[in-house]
C-alpha cells in the first residue's frame, strides 16, 4: 500500500514537473544580443498583444486555466532573469527581480494545489510559439532598446494575466483553483500598477 502511495504521489508530481522545466522550446536557438530588427520586433510584440486574449477554456476548465497559468508564469519567470542580467535601469532590474519572485511563488502555489488533486492535468513543459517569440525579443534587443521593450511586453502580460486570474476566479470549474485565481488577481494588479507607469517613463 505505501509503495502504491509513494507511486502515486509522483505521478502527480511529474503530472506538474513542467512548471520547473527549462522554458525553451526543444531544439531552439535564440538570437544574440542586439541582432533583432527593432521594427520587425514591434510589429511581432505588437501582434502578441493583439493575439493575447482569453478563450472560454481558459478561463473556465481546469486545463485549460492550468495551460495558460504555467505559460505565464514560464514566460515571466524567463524574461525576469533576462532583465535583470540585460537592463541598465535600477528600476527595471528591481521591477524584474520581483517578478521573478512573485510568478516563481505563483507557480509553487500552483503546483502545490494541484498536486493535491487525482488525475490533476498536466501542466506545459515548454513556451508556446508566441512567448518564445516575446523571449526571443528580449534576447535579441539592443542594449539600447531593452528597457522598454521589456516593460513594453511586462503591461501586455500582466493585462493578459490579470484578464486570465478574473475570469477563472468567475467562472472556474474547480473551487480550490478559482481561490487560487481570486487570490492571485490583486497581486497582478499590483504588478500592472507598477509596470504602466516605469514604461511611460521609459518611453518618453
Amino acid at each position: 500500500m505505501k509503495h502504491i502511495l509513494l507511486l502515486s504521489t509522483a505521478a502527480l508530481f511529474a503530472s506538474t514537473a513542467a512548471f520547473a522545466a527549462p522554458p525553451d522550446q526543444p531544439g531552439h536557438k535564440s538570437p544574440a544580443p542586439g541582432t533583432n530588427s527593432e521594427t520587425m520586433s514591434n510589429v511581432e510584440d505588437a501582434t502578441s498583444h493583439a493575439v493575447g486574449t482569453m478563450s472560454a477554456a481558459m478561463t473556465s476548465s481546469l486545463q485549460g486555466f492550468v495551460t495558460a497559468a504555467a505559460i505565464s508564469d514560464m514566460y515571466e519567470v524567463e524574461a525576469g532573469k533576462i532583465a535583470e542580467q540585460r537592463s541598465s535601469n535600477p528600476e527595471v532590474k528591481a521591477f524584474a527581480e520581483k517578478m521573478v519572485q512573485a510568478h516563481t511563488e505563483t507557480t509553487a502555489k500552483l503546483k502545490s494545489i494541484l498536486a493535491g488533486m487525482k488525475n490533476a492535468p498536466a501542466a506545459p513543459a515548454h513556451l508556446d510559439n508566441r512567448r518564445q517569440g516575446l523571449i526571443d525579443n528580449l534576447r535579441g534587443a539592443s542594449a539600447a532598446d531593452f528597457d522598454a521593450r521589456y516593460m513594453s511586453q511586462q503591461v501586455d502580460a500582466h493585462k493578459e494575466a490579470l484578464s486570465l486570474m478574473k475570469g477563472y476566479a468567475k467562472d472556474g470549474d474547480n473551487p480550490a483553483v478559482k481561490r487560487f485565481a481570486a487570490d492571485t488577481a490583486p497581486k497582478v494588479q499590483d504588478h500592472l500598477n507598477m509596470a504602466e507607469p516605469l514604461y511611460k517613463k521609459l518611453s518618453k
